[in-house]
């Protein structure tokens, strides 16, 4: 069979939707975004995702006090046996206003089949209500399965700039955004998550990674502690649309596994 994919302008992006290529705007590994600058581009265009886009899995918490430090590390799990035009995302983020799809979102992504059939790491700010802050992001790296990655997301010492990195160990690599807080949804982040999103995986299991083991965030802490109060959340579990036996666990070491059947 033919995969299915996207047409070259329309990019699919973490957070429930479609957007012209437009209304992205791709910084130099390292760069910022300053909307004064030469490299700002307003998105006047948001497409709804015409198929199944989910947050499968996820933990998540809601702090009392703005969220400003972030860190979790991970192994890249094997690709899918199965591919057929299905993007699946694992990230760490801070989310603004509440842990679900579309409202302002910080995040070092895994991702795979967002540029065809292999894996990538890039950092991202997404707002898919407010036409006033596109999509931003710093370039993707390859990294491939057992790879092992690390991330952080810190706000600035002065409040003003937000920091969005992540690492490849296995070649030091990194994929890592700087954006300024006016233009980071100019919002405060109340909520703290670690996520699997799914685009077109529906309930062809075998599109998901082929592992039985799920994949493990460690090194987890936000505001430089470790052991939060995590919520435990699985949208797809008994979803007759998405339902791949989608699970969310902490361990008492507080590292966080979120998994699924793969048949």
């Amino acid at each position: 069979a033919t995969a299915v994919s996207a047409p070259a302008s329309i990019i699919r992006v973490p957070g429930g939707h479609a957007v012209p290529a437009s209304c992205i705007t791709a910084l130099n590994n390292r760069g910022t975004y300053d909307a004064s600058a030469a490299n700002h581009t307003f998105c006047d265009d948001t497409l709804d995702s015409p198929m199944i886009q989910i947050y499968a899995a996820d933990v998540h918490l809601k702090s009392p006090e703005p969220l400003n430090s972030f860190t979790a590390d991970w192994v890249v799990p094997p690709e899918p046996k199965s591919y057929f035009g299905q993007v699946v995302y694992f990230w760490p983020g801070f989310k603004a206003m509440a842990p679900e799809m579309g409202y302002p979102v910080l995040q070092p992504v895994l991702q795979f089949g967002e540029r065809g059939k292999k894996w990538e790491f890039q950092s991202w700010f997404v707002d898919a209500k407010d036409r006033r802050f596109p999509v931003v992001t710093a370039p993707p790296i390859d990294v491939k399965p057992g790879d092992k990655l690390t991330s952080f997301m810190s706000l600035s010492a002065d409040g003003t700039m937000w920091t969005v990195s992540g690492t490849n160990k296995a070649t030091g690599e990194d994929t890592t955004l700087n954006i300024k807080y006016t233009k980071a949804g100019a919002t405060d982040y109340h909520y703290a998550m670690l996520v699997n999103e799914n685009v077109n995986v529906n309930t062809r299991c075998e599109r998901m990674p082929a592992t039985t083991d799920g994949v493990t965030f460690t090194n987890v802490t936000v505001n430089g502690k470790a052991l939060v109060g995590w919520t435990t959340r699985a949208n797809c579990k008994g979803n007759p649309r998405c339902d791949c036996s989608n699970a969310a666990s902490v361990d008492a070491e507080g590292d966080v596994t979120l998994s699924w059947k793969t048949e």
